[in-house]
């Protein structure tokens, strides 16, 4: 049985708390260029779409037009991620051991899901990269 997935475009809470931390700490940076480069290196890691579960789920299709980050998030022990292809194949097997976050780099443009497989909750987010 799968567990529910949440998806969101946006930021979730806890991320928008810390935008509002990291625009106070640009809007405090002098001088001007480089108030201005903290600014456009924020807007470089927007969120675009966030998904939750727990335990064992799947996302639905998102596309991928140009290179996005997956940030996957477990709150648990264990969490094993398959990213797959419209066509349900095997784009990329991920996975963390404890509690933690990592990143994976889509770089071929495309439809894809995620299937999570987890001990606990879990939480899955796609930026732009960093230049």
């Amino acid at each position: 049985m799968l567990a529910a997935v949440t998806l969101s475009i946006g930021i979730t809470r806890s991320a928008a708390d810390d935008l509002t931390d990291d625009l106070a700490r640009c809007a405090s940076v002098a001088p001007d260029l480089a108030r201005l480069a903290c600014f456009d290196a924020l807007a470089g890691e927007a969120v675009v779409e966030v998904y939750a579960g727990k335990g064992g789920g799947m996302t639905g299709l998102f596309t991928v037009e140009m290179p996005r980050l997956l940030h996957f998030e477990s709150s648990d022990v264990i969490m094993i991620a398959t990213l797959l292809r419209a066509d349900d194949t095997v784009a990329q097997n991920l996975h963390l051991g404890g509690r933690g976050t990592g990143r994976y780099l889509i770089a071929e443009p495309g439809d894809y899901r995620l299937q999570v497989n987890a001990s606990g909750a879990w939480r899955v987010w796609l930026t732009a990269p960093a230049e």
